[in-house]
This record gives structure tokens, sequence and C-alpha cells, in this order.
């Protein structure tokens, strides 16, 4: 009964599997563009002599960590199933003199931590238990994912490809300073759902300038886990993946245990010029980035996926499972990095790695898997708010050169280019942000991505620093590469032929951008707020040296303008509020929205019922001949200003309370 039990489970898995491979078959496969590829160097062997590869990595991670102002980082490198280089760097807690150890030492690589959950539920795929391309709701029994887009659910491997259609947030409850705010996984799935605000990728998964990267997604899949082993996160992580991999100082819970608290790294903040350590982090979601974890550990991991699944006997995935995992699964453009099955590529001289980079407010991380080669690079810092983007590229981008060099043909810019550059011309906003909730409004602080042609018939782009603020020159329709480098971007058209979104923004497949409609556009709005604010400090004026002569006139005139000068002091006074929240939020980001925030906008509100009444004196003062004409008109443009920065509250759902 038992043996007919196991041979059952490997035909469902078997077939499971198959399934999902053959549902690849449409998936665009990456496509280089000879004439300006990387044409990497064939003799190339990479890292051989450790000796040699230390010194190397010792010089530009001293070089980094002094310039960047890092606390304490490590780096991990292996090759061909062995260890080559695990170094610390600095301190793990500068205070009582703790050097990082990349063995004893426990950092927090944030979304790294996502790579675990969906090696987990790939495991479950192929025992037969999930089906990639069935709906999320097939799994879930607390709760559905509405059905936004009738015949089109959300399934699995949206999930895995970040192209479900979701929006994101995090601001107040992503990452929290305290336990006291953490929610039970299934009453914060449910708290902050997000709504789905596009279709998810379908068929091929060739429509993945859709795609839009999401925390709440993974935690989902967290619970799909939990649903479908009968086991908690923790349990099925700990005893499917930890154990075969020898992974003992690994843990996703929060707080870590107690036989790991000496082990783990304080994270940095710059706070008033000054990098001082911080409370440790709760992440309220956490499948998606609550992983503590030393370099050995994360080594076992990489090492385990370079050899499609396997290490030192054991198994966490079968050969043909890893080999799927780490296909190309979603295609944003053929010349573009696409995303695989939890790991998103991305292509360095040529070759392809396997990447995925974690973010906390104090550890910034990066993974990276060069999978033909059996060689990975891992790489963390605990010093959030000090070292930058382009700095966490520049040691994979050394490493590369190094080891991997490749001649970079270079470039000329088409000579009808000049025709086409104003179709790419304007501004573009991530797909990633809150479509919903009061969180939109922060997208109003930022320019967006600003797309210029230039005189030497290039675009550049600006609103984005590291790679991405350069020229560009187009090497194949609507496709264009670095001037100077390698990085590829594209734009891609909606069905009347226009320029809607840019693709691949800092090489990563998951975050688009699309174009900001004229409705949206930021300094629009900045431009309708400056002059909203003018008007209501006028009608505050106008109230306050027409008071005497009002009072003795008396009528409607008068109500007129208090009416209006009480809507101004409202809205004058949820603009200093407002501004006060943001101020607080950039002060303590894991902190709740403050309340100061709360008061401001049911100001806001109040501030309605005075617009709408002082609108409807407008065509009564015209008629009976208030005031000067001057007065009039003044007061006719303050309440048309009023109505408009209304709206402009209304587009950056600022009016009511959309709080997450």
């Amino acid at each position: 009964m038992r043996l007919t039990s196991h041979v059952a489970r490997f035909l469902a898995g078997c077939l499971g599997l198959a399934f999902a491979l053959s549902s690849l078959a449409g998936t665009d496969a990456y496509q280089t563009i000879p004439s300006v590829s990387p044409q990497p160097e064939q003799t190339s062997v990479g890292p051989q002599d450790p000796a040699e590869l230390e010194a190397f990595i010792d010089g530009v991670m001293t070089a980094q960590m002094r310039a960047q102002q890092a606390v304490g980082g490590m780096v991990v490198i292996v090759k061909n199933g062995a260890i080559l280089l695990a170094k610390g760097y600095g301190d793990a807690d500068r205070e009582n003199g703790r050097a990082v150890d990349p063995y004893t030492t426990l950092f927090r690589p944030g979304s790294v931590g996502k790579l675990f959950t969906w090696t987990a539920l790939m495991q479950l795929v192929e025992q037969g238990k999930v089906s990639l391309d069935a709906d999320v709701n097939t799994y879930l029994t607390q709760f559905s994912v509405p059905d936004t887009y009738p015949g089109q659910p959300v399934t699995v491997r949206n999930l895995m490809t970040h192209s479900a259609g979701f929006e994101d947030g995090s601001v107040g409850y992503l990452i929290l300073d305290s336990d006291a705010r953490l929610l039970d996984p299934v009453e914060a799935l449910i708290r902050y759902m997000p709504q789905r605000v596009r279709a998810p990728a379908g068929g091929d998964f060739n429509n993945g300038d859709m795609a839009s990267y999401s925390n709440w997604g993974t935690e989902l899949a967290g619970l799909i886990i939990a649903n479908v082993s009968g086991l908690s996160y923790n349990d099925y992580i700990e005893q499917n993946i930890f154990q075969p991999l020898g992974m003992a100082s690994s843990t996703f819970r929060q707080p870590v245990p107690d036989r790991l608290k000496e082990q783990l790294a304080s994270g940095y903040n710059n706070k008033g010029g000054r990098l001082k350590p911080q409370p440790y982090e709760f992440v309220m979601f956490p499948a998606a980035g609550s992983l503590s974890a030393t370099g050995e550990d994360i080594a076992k991991f990489m090492i385990a996926h370079a050899q499609n699944g396997a290490y030192q006997g054991n198994r966490i995935l079968s050969d043909a499972g890893a080999r799927l995992m780490h296909g190309r699964a979603l295609s944003p453009n053929p010349h573009l990095n696409g995303a695989a099955l939890g790991f998103y590529e991305n292509h360095v001289n040529g070759r392809r790695l396997l990447v995925h980079a974690g973010n906390t407010t104090q550890f910034q991380t990066e993974f990276n898997l060069l999978i033909d080669e059996g060689v990975g690079l891992f790489f963390s810092v605990n010093s959030e708010s000090i070292f930058s983007f382009s700095a966490r590229k520049e040691l994979l981008n050394a490493f590369m050169d190094r080891y991997y060099p490749a001649t970079l043909p270079a470039v000329q810019p088409p000579d009808d280019f000049a025709e086409r550059a104003a179709d790419y011309a304007g501004s573009y906003r991530f797909n990633r942000h809150s479509y919903s909730t009061i969180e939109k409004a922060f997208s109003m602080l930022s320019s967006g991505i600003s797309v210029t042609p230039t005189a030497h018939n290039t675009l550049r782009i600006s609103g984005v620093g590291g790679p991405l603020a350069k020229e560009w020159v187009e090497v194949a329709p609507d496709t264009f590469r670095r001037v100077d480098d390698d990085p590829m971007i594209a734009f891609s058209r909606d069905e009347r032929g226009q320029v809607a979104y840019l693709l691949n923004i800092g090489s990563l497949p998951s975050m688009q951008a699309y174009r900001i409609p004229s409705a949206e556009n930021p300094q629009l709005h900045w431009l309708l707020w400056a002059a909203a604010s003018l008007g209501f400090v006028v009608a505050v004026i106008s109230l306050l040296r027409n008071w005497g002569r009002d009072k003795r006139q008396g009528g409607l005139a008068r109500l007129a303008r208090i009416s209006a000068g009480l809507m101004g002091v409202l809205q004058l006074s949820f603009l200093v509020l407002f501004g006060l929240s943001i101020v607080a939020l950039t002060n303590q980001p894991l902190g709740p929205y403050p309340e100061l925030l709360t008061w401001g906008l049911t100001l806001s509100l109040i501030a309605i019922g005075f617009t709408v009444l002082s609108a409807g004196f407008v065509p009564v003062a015209w008629y009976q001949r208030w005031w000067s004409g001057y007065e009039r008109c003044q007061y006719s443009l303050i309440v048309v200003l009023a109505v408009a920065f209304l709206w402009s509250l209304h587009t950056w759902n600022l009016m009511g309370y959309k709080l997450p």
C-alpha cells in the first residue's frame, strides 16, 4: 500500500511538471543583437585562485565601503559546488566591536528571501499539489482574490513572475520597528489586499510590460504553501529547505530564535548625518522578506540552485523542476531581461544571470547566479540609507569584467532616428505604486522618469539614478542600448501604436513604467497647489480686511466672504498638516501614518462644504453686483482654484480617508 502511494505521488508530480513545462512553449526566448550585444571572451573560465579572488574583492570592497560609508558587509562567492570566498568587511555591531563573519553573522537580506518562498512553491508543483496555471483561489480557504477581470484569474505563475496586476503599497505597515502592529499572515493579507489594477499576464507571457513587483503576491504564495502542505510557512521552509541544505543559522521567524540573537547584525541608518544602529525590523509579509541568514547558509542555497536542486547528496528540487524554475517564463521584449519563476534575469557581458535583490530600511543585498557557469555571487551591507544603488551594481560589474570579460561593440544612432525621437519623449511613472490609497500621493512628490531626445540622436533618461541616467541609442525598433555599456531598455506601444511603456528599468523585468497621463502630471498639480494656496491666502486676507464693512452691510455678500475665508483656512491647515506628515514619515519611515494626516484630511473634507457654498455664491455675486468688478473676479477665481484643488486631491486619493 505504501509503495502504491509513493508511485501515485511520483506519477502525479511527473504529470504536473510535464504540464508546467509544456505550458511555457510560447514565451519569447532571449535574443541578442549581434552587432550591438557584448561578445564574451570564450576562453574565460571565471575565478580560479581563491587567494587572487580574495585580493581582488578586498580592493573593490575596501574602496566601496569607504566611499559609501557602509558599517559592515559580506561577500560570498561559490563555484562548482563549493565556497570559493566568504569574507566579512567592517562591523556587524560597531558599538560592541563585533566584526562581520559570513559564517556566524546573520544579515537581513530582505527580498532575497522570496527565492525560498518560490523554491518551496516549486516543490509543491513538482509533487502535483499545485499547478502553475491554476487560479490562486483554488488553494485559498480563508478569502478569495476578487474576480476583477472575469475569465482572467490570477495564477500561481502570475505570482512567480510578478505579473498578477496588483497595485502596490508599503508605507506605514510593510516594515515595523516593533511587533505590536504585526498581524497574523492571513489577517495581514486580508487587511492590506491590493486592488487588481490591470489584467494579469496570460497566454504566452510575452506581455511583460504590465509586470509590477508585489510583496503582497509573495505573501499570498506563502499562504498557498501553508494551505497545501498543512504546515505553517515557517515549519515548511525549515523542514523542506533549511534542513536538507544544513542551513542551521537561518530563520524567517520574527524575532529570531534566542539561539541566534547574539549572531544578528545591527542595521544602520543615517540619522542627522551620523550612522546609528536601528531597532530590529519586523516585516508584515514574512514570506516576502523576513529572512535572517549567514553568508555560509546563503552559499548552500546558491550551490543547490547552481546544481539544479542538488546539494551534497540532498535535493530541494528535481533537475527538471530546477530547470523549469530557472527558465525564462515572462518576456517583456526578446532583447531584454525577462523573469524566471521567482528569479529574474540579468545579462552582463553577454552572459545570463539569475538574480534577486533585497532591501530593508537597514540592509541592501544582491544575489547573483551565473547558472551556466555554476557560479554564485552574494553581497550584502548593513547600511541601507547610505549605500547607493549604483554602488551595489559596481561589485557585480567589476567581478564580471575581471572574470568574464566581453567586447562591447560601438553603436551609432540610426540616421533617421530624429524622425522618431519625439515618439518616446515624455514622463513615465513606475507601474509599482498604489492606485487606490493615499499612498498614490507620494507619486506626486516625484516628477517621474523623464525621457528627452538629445542633439546626438540619442535619448537621455533622468529622474532615476544609477545606470539609467545615461544616454541610450536605438539598436532595434523601440529598443535601446546604453551608449557606453550593455544594459538594454525598450518601449512598448498601445493598440493605437502610441508609445505607452518604458521597460526594463534598472535591468529589472518587474519594474516597468507607464507614460504619465497629462491629468496626472506632477508639475501640473504642483502648479495648481501653488496657485490654490495663493487663492486661499487671498480669501482669508479678504475676509479679515473687509470684516468691518461686511458686518455693517450684512446679507448674503458677507456670508459669501465668510464661506470663502473659512474654506481657505481649512485648506491651508490641510496643506500644513500634510506637509508635516510627510516630514514625520520621512523621519520615522517604520511608524504608522501620523494622526496629523487624519486631522488634515478631516479639515479638507469639511472644506468641501464651504467650497460648494462659495461656488453657489458666484452667480449670485455677479447677478446682484456685489462688491467691485475686481473683487467679483477675484472671488470667482478663488472658487475656480478651490474646485480644481479638490479635483487634484481626488486624483491623488487625498479626499477622504483612503488609508491602507
